[in-house]
């Protein structure tokens, strides 16, 4: 088993630098696909500057919605028939979530399925960064509010977390939520793989190795 990429404690890269590292790792990175018979869903983590530190939008489910009420979700729904892949629904099912046109979202592409443990969903979440502004606008049918939750935070609550935590222990406090379930599952994958771009940007290359012998 290859080990995971240690915590990464230097200052981290605004949204636009992260995301080019994130799209240059995820485009080299096979997607561990989850057999069904599971309904098929997709959500996506959209990553934006706040202050010039990169953060992840995180929704509250409204409390009347039929499948986790209240609970701390990632912008998604179900793959509809008319959705051409998980990526256009992804996309489809933020616009209406949460009033961000995929016109400005840029995908960078995608990460592990992930299963609900009681509804019987199978998700595939994607990575997209918001390249232009936005003004987010939660509907009122299915969100209670926006979270935007600093990445930094997320990477230093699942520093302190065991590597391989009991489900329910799995739970990451962000902008003073609880983080758990499928959500936390995703950004659990996500927080390994950011790990990875990070290392992989730090790391110099062998032309610049070569080019420098004091390296």
């Amino acid at each position: 088993m290859t080990p995971a990429p240690a915590p990464h404690h230097d200052p981290l890269p605004g949204a636009a630098e992260l995301a080019a590292l994130l799209e240059a790792r995820l485009r080299g990175r096979s997607v561990a696909e989850l057999p069904g018979p599971g309904r098929r869903a997709a959500v996506l983590i959209v990553l934006y500057d706040i202050d010039d530190a990169p953060h992840l939008m995180l929704t509250k489910r409204s409390d009347d919605l039929p499948s986790h009420p209240g609970q701390i979700s990632l912008p998604g729904g179900v793959i509809d028939p008319g959705d051409r892949s998980g990526r256009d629904a992804a996309l489809r099912e933020t616009e209406e979530e949460v009033g961000l046109p995929r016109s400005a979202l840029r995908v960078l592409g995608e990460l592990d399925d992930v299963h609900t443990m009681t509804s019987g969903f199978i998700i595939r979440p994607f990575v997209a960064l918001l390249e232009r502004p936005a003004r987010a606008v939660p509907s009122d049918a299915e969100v209670a509010r926006i979270i935007d939750a600093p990445l930094a935070d997320l990477l230093r609550a699942d520093a302190a977390l065991p590597a391989e935590p009991a489900p329910l222990a799995l739970r990451y406090p962000l902008a003073g939520e609880d983080v758990w379930g499928a959500t936390a599952r995703v950004l659990r994958i996500l927080v390994r793989v950011t790990r990875e771009a990070l290392s992989a940007g730090r790391a110099p290359t062998a032309s610049a190795a070569a080019a420098d012998p004091g390296r």
